[in-house]
């Protein structure tokens, strides 16, 4: 009878494991691809585009890598991404402003408007403690930016195969 208590008792312990685990959110699959989306264009590190012309990131703001999230700051010098506190994550913010606010991002008709599921997931890996994982940079950031100008369908999370 107590070997089989220990045994329940032991199994019991493990499940709350395993399904934390598996709700763990992936930054590179399931946030960085509407990160990327709708915020990269205008907010990559430093490049020279077809021209030749050295091309700067908005406001010093790079969301292309690990380091950029984590260093940039907002107009006030706040940190952008703050680790545990969605509330005080300006990068979510300005998602959720009014979309004529002169703050809300991205602007209307630049890039594809992140949806009400991304931004609930993207609160959710914040408050998780906003984990990168594996995830330093984007090897290519200026890759697949491409938009037909039409916002995803409302309750999506665009999400790297």
């Amino acid at each position: 009878m107590r070997k089989n208590i220990l045994i329940i008792a032991l199994f019991g312990l493990a499940v709350p494991a395993i399904g934390t685990s598996e709700d763990k959110i992936d930054f590179a699959k399931q946030i960085y691809p509407f990160v990327k989306s709708g915020c990269v264009k205008c907010h990559a590190p430093p490049y020279e585009d077809e021209r030749g012309r050295t091309r700067k990131p908005k406001a010093e703001i790079i969301l292309a890598t690990k380091e950029g999230i984590m260093e940039s700051v907002d107009e006030e010098g706040n940190k952008i991404l703050v680790p545990g506190k969605p509330d005080e994550t300006r990068m979510l913010e300005v998602t959720k402003l009014p979309i004529d606010d002169d703050y809300h991002f991205p602007p209307e008709g630049k890039a594809p408007q992140w949806t009400d599921a991304e931004k609930e997931l993207f609160g959710k890996w914040v408050a998780a403690g906003a984990d990168f994982g594996d995830w330093e940079a984007d090897p290519k950031p200026q890759e697949g930016l491409e938009w037909d100008g039409k916002e995803k369908e409302a309750g999506t999370v665009e999400t790297a195969e």
